[in-house]
């Protein structure tokens, strides 16, 4: 009989005690039994450590000043002794008690695999789906062509292994630290898409990760790093200037979007124009995402 293996979820937590108990009961009524939750505070004055405390001996705790959040997540990774490990937002949710155990079912069924990742929907501050998620099966060159990931953070299940392998969370990003991670793991990792919905992502106004002159930084970043890791295909580096360019106008879109901030988005059409023209394609696509949105003809993320 195969020994199951204990899954780390990591639960990083500022001031958020209102969201963080329906996440934690999201993790306790799961149906796996191998369970390991720690939860990363960051100093929190809004009644996170008295709910932390109630839990008694159910879940790992520590509660002081971080670096940020994925300096949080990776304190809790560090602390953790799963061969899976994930983290779950203080205000996300796994959706259905046999989440984790469908992800370590996959993953041991198919040993070749680092990362699964399932299915998520955007709820809004009172819980309430207001959007489905975006997924699709993994593709490194669409990742980088497009600036996109498709993988849905809280729906994604990844080995130790991997993780030791390629390294934790750059604490350098406060935006797209998933995105990020997804590159370096798929460089070198596999990463596969099972169509079941594990997960539930709340997307609540005021987080520092959502402002968007913050993403379109770390869209550029996110990509100028991927290209200085070594052993990056030929094929891939031909794409560079591409991917670039890609960058830009992803990051334009989130300028526009999430704050307003047009003058940044003009000047990132026009460097990633410069960088590929061809590209033009990107500034079409996200024109037609903004009008289907404002009309709500498709709701879907772009």
């Amino acid at each position: 009989m195969t020994e199951r293996p204990v899954v780390s979820v990591v639960v990083p937590c500022l001031n958020r005690a209102h969201f963080l108990q329906p996440t934690l009961g999201s993790i306790f009524q799961q149906s796996y039994p191998h369970i390991e939750c720690i939860v990363v505070d960051g100093g929190s004055t809004d009644g996170t450590v008295n709910l932390l405390k109630s839990y008694g001996n159910r879940l790992r705790w520590i509660s002081e000043p971080d670096r940020g959040h994925a300096d949080a997540i990776n304190k809790g990774w560090q602390m953790s002794r799963g061969d899976i490990v994930t983290w779950l937002n203080a205000d996300d949710c796994w959706v259905a008690p046999e989440a984790v155990h469908q992800a370590v079912e996959y993953l041991q069924a198919h040993r070749d695999v680092d990362v699964v990742y399932g299915e998520s929907v955007w709820i809004d501050e009172h819980s309430k789906i207001i959007r489905p998620g975006y997924w699709k099966p993994w593709d490194l060159a669409f990742a980088l062509e497009w600036c996109n990931h498709c993988i849905p953070q809280p729906a994604a299940f990844m080995r130790r292994q991997i993780m030791e392998r390629v390294g934790w969370l750059d604490t350098s990003f406060i935006s797209k630290k998933d995105h990020e991670l997804w590159l370096r793991i798929g460089l070198v990792g596999t990463i596969h898409h099972v169509p079941i919905p594990w997960a539930q992502e709340r997307a609540c106004p005021g987080y520092l990760a959502k402002r968007g002159d913050i993403t379109a930084a770390a869209c550029v970043a996110l990509t100028e790093k991927f290209f200085r890791l070594p052993h990056v295909p030929p094929l891939l580096m031909e794409k560079k200037s591409r991917a670039l360019s890609a960058a830009y106008l992803r990051g334009a879109w989130y300028a526009a979007k999430d704050g307003g901030h047009y003058g940044l988005a003009l000047s990132s059409i026009l460097k990633g124009l410069k960088l590929h023209p061809g590209n033009v394609r990107l500034i079409l696509h996200y024109m037609r995402c903004q009008i289907t949105k404002r009309l709500r003809i498709n709701p879907r993320p772009c």
